[in-house]
Parts: structure tokens; C-alpha cells; sequence
């Protein structure tokens, strides 16, 4: 019998590990202690997740969120937490099994300096701007790890080319595949509408200066009027929060609140087109043809690009180039989401912690 912890603490690992867990709970050669950290504590960041993915209730909660709990704050207090709840519940873990970039994977060195045997999903994928936080946490994360899950080749090559050895490797896919599919054939039965733009604006580096805040909503608006359809916004608290500071004219662009997963799913599948600050938005809209434009100058998911499942938007013009409006046109008939593997990730993770 092998004790395996999953950490995870954010809207999109919860999502993403959805079908980890399930594997991890149902497997009768081990016994799976969830924990969710607490960095999301909002109900539509955490709670309906949990619902609607059918995920069972964590065996514990370390809440580390919390208005004005800065990351530092966080990543000290996780760790404490973390290792003193190890101890304390005699846990005795054979593997702590990570996904993503967030926070949390943070305290994977500090695992690792204990002699706790590390796990990463979604290990490999760089953008090579170390100004984003993440780009931090999952380099770390990735090297504090002896067992290491790819979503696909280049990935595996970025970390061979870093040192790690190729046998702590393993090529399994993404996970958000078979999550997306549970979704996929109702969503799907419907005619695909194309009647709206949905904006999706949540990094730092866009929503923390004003010019290119402002571009953004100034772009968006020009495309809503070109195409004639409406463009929501999801109303993340931070980004609206320096849209009203620095005074940002939105103009027609309706905000809307946070969705459940299916309900973001049905919108990405009835959008004419995303346009999104969010790695994790270049992935679900592959799956439903639908085509992203990115404004960010880096990217850790080049394969989207390489397979018109998304395009880099610059900002530094007015205007909304020519070459823009023709991927926007054309994408989805050139559209390609193989990159993103065929849905088996969560059977692939299993059998590699089994056979360890």
C-alpha cells in the first residue's frame, strides 16, 4: 500500500486533478490524502469546483488564503503547516504529488530537504520570462521533484535540457482532456452560436499597467464593433479593481461574474473567439474550436500557437492588424488540439506512481 498526498489549492488544479484524484481514491494499492491548501477560498475559486467535478471534500484544509495574504505570507505559512501536519497526523507519505505553477508548489524544497519523495504534474513547460511568478514556481517546483509528468515531448526535451534525468520523466498528456470530455457531448449538441467575445484579463502584468490595460480594452472593443457581437468580461476582483483606479474606459464591454466550470465551457464553445491573459484558456477552447488571441509577450504553451489554437496579440498598435482578422477567421478550420494528448492522463499518472 503506497500513501500518496495531493496538494492543491487553486480554481484550475482542482480542475485539472479532478481525475487524479478519482484514480488515486479508487486504486486499492493506495491511499490518497487530499489536501487542499486554502489559497482559493472563494466559493466560485474553490467550492463549486468541488461540486460540480464530483471531487470529495478534502481530508484537510490548511487555509492559507485570505484578503491581503500576500504569497510570501503564504509560502511560509504552507510550509509550516504542511510539514507540521505530515508530522503531526503521522502521515508517512511515499509521494506528494503537485500540478501547475501556483503558489503552493513552493513548498516542494522544502519537502524535499525533509526526504519527501516529490511528484509535478504540468512539469517542463517554460516561458522563459522570469518576471512572471510562475515561471518561478514550477522551475522550482520541477527541480525539488523526483517524479516528473510531461504534457508532451518538448516539454520532457526543456527539462533533459536542464539536467534532470530522462527515466524521472514521464510524456502523459494533459489532464484537462478528460475533464473537458465529461462536458464535451452535451455542450456540443447544440449549434455553436459564435455570438460573443469573451475577455479573460488576470495577470499582473496586464492589469497593473494602465497603457496596456487600457489598449486591451480599447482592442476589444474595436473587434466587438467589427464582427457586430457584444464582449463579456470576467469580473476578476484584482483586475477590476485597477480598472477603477486607473480610471480604465471599458466601453461597452459587460462584466460578468465568475462561472462554474460548465458554464465557462459552454461560453468558451459559444464564443466567436477568446482573448485571454491565461495559459490555462489556450487549452479547453482547442477542444471546442474555438480561437484565442493572447496579449501576452511569452508563452509557456507554444505548441497552441504552432497549431492556430491561439495567436499572440501585441499591443502596440491601435489598430487590429490585418493578420489578426484572418487568423480570427480561418483558425477554426486549421485548428489542431492533438498537442494537448487524447484523454488517458489521469490512467497514465496512476500506473507510473504504481510501478515506482
Amino acid at each position: 500500500m503506497k500513501n500518496i498526498l495531493t496538494i492543491s489549492g487553486i480554481r484550475p488544479d482542482f480542475i485539472r486533478m479532478s481525475e487524479v484524484f478519482r484514480r488515486l481514491d479508487e486504486c486499492s494499492n493506495i491511499n490518497h490524502q487530499l489536501i487542499h491548501t486554502g489559497q482559493h477560498f472563494d466559493k466560485m475559486l474553490s467550492d463549486v469546483f468541488f461540486d460540480e467535478l464530483d471531487i470529495r471534500s478534502p481530508d484537510f484544509n490548511l487555509e492559507i488564503g485570505g484578503p491581503g495574504n500576500e504569497h510570501f505570507h503564504q509560502n511560509a505559512e504552507l510550509t509550516v503547516k504542511l510539514i507540521e501536519l505530515i508530522r503531526k497526523q503521522n502521515l508517512d507519505p511515499d509521494l506528494i504529488l503537485f500540478l501547475g505553477d501556483s503558489n503552493s508548489v513552493l513548498v516542494a524544497p522544502s519537502l524535499a530537504k525533509e526526504g519527501y519523495k516529490v511528484g509535478h504534474i504540468e512539469a517542463g513547460m517554460r516561458s522563459y520570462d522570469r518576471r512572471m511568478l510562475e515561471e518561478i514556481n514550477r522551475t522550482v517546483c520541477d527541480h525539488s521533484s523526483e517524479l516528473l509528468f510531461t504534457y508532451h515531448d518538448d516539454y520532457t526535451e526543456n527539462l533533459v535540457r536542464e539536467g534532470i534525468p530522462r527515466h524521472k520523466i514521464y510524456n502523459v498528456g494533459n489532464t484537462i482532456v478528460e475533464v473537458a470530455n465529461k462536458f464535451k457531448e452535451d455542450i456540443t449538441k447544440t449549434q455553436k452560436k459564435r455570438d460573443k467575445i469573451l475577455l479573460d484579463i488576470h495577470r499582473p502584468e496586464n492589469f497593473k499597467c494602465p497603457k496596456r490595460l487600457q489598449r486591451i480594452f480599447d482592442i476589444v472593443n474595436s473587434l466587438s464593433r467589427s464582427y457586430s457581437i457584444p464582449c463579456i468580461s470576467l469580473r476578476f476582483p484584482r483586475t477590476y479593481d485597477f480598472i477603477s483606479k486607473f480610471d480604465i474606459n471599458t466601453h461597452s464591454i459587460e462584466p460578468v461574474e465568475l462561472m462554474s466550470y460548465k458554464t465557462y465551457l459552454q461560453a468558451v464553445y459559444d464564443c466567436k473567439f477568446i482573448i485571454s491573459d491565461s495559459g490555462t484558456a489556450q487549452e479547453e477552447p482547442a477542444l471546442f474550436k474555438t480561437p484565442v488571441l493572447v496579449p501576452r509577450e511569452f508563452t509557456e504553451r507554444p505548441l497552441s500557437y504552432h497549431t492556430f489554437c491561439s495567436r499572440k496579440l501585441w499591443l502596440d498598435t491601435l489598430s487590429v492588424p490585418d493578420d489578426v482578422i484572418n487568423y480570427l477567421d480561418t483558425a477554426e478550420q486549421k485548428m489542431n488540439s492533438k498537442w494537448l494528448g487524447i484523454g488517458d492522463t489521469s490512467v497514465k499518472i496512476l500506473k507510473s506512481i504504481i510501478n515506482e
